[in-house]
């Protein structure tokens, strides 16, 4: 388990705005190749390149991102595979 990941089953309370805004960053950089624009609005509040996010969005985005960047899209190989299969088939 990486450590986004395991910081996010943790319990929020304790969660800085600035650990979260790392931990996203970190996962969003490995899943799509750049840095994001995030910034602290206050209370529960993100601005997350051009969107107003509530920190529990958040905190879900950045398990999602860590679970992208666990397992790769395989469902795309499988199509692939299964096209390839069908056509020697003919």
């Amino acid at each position: 388990m990486s450590w986004a990941s395991n910081m996010v089953t943790q319990k929020n309370a304790t969660l800085t705005p600035q650990l979260i805004a790392d931990s996203y960053c970190r996962a969003f950089e490995k899943v799509n190749g750049r840095q994001p624009q995030i910034r602290h609005l206050g209370g529960p509040w993100y601005y997350i390149n051009g969107e107003t996010v509530h920190r529990v969005a958040l905190l879900a985005e950045i398990t999602r991102l860590c679970d992208m960047v666990r397992r790769p899209n395989v469902g795309d190989k499988g199509m692939i595979q299964r096209l390839i299969d069908k056509l020697r088939r003919i």
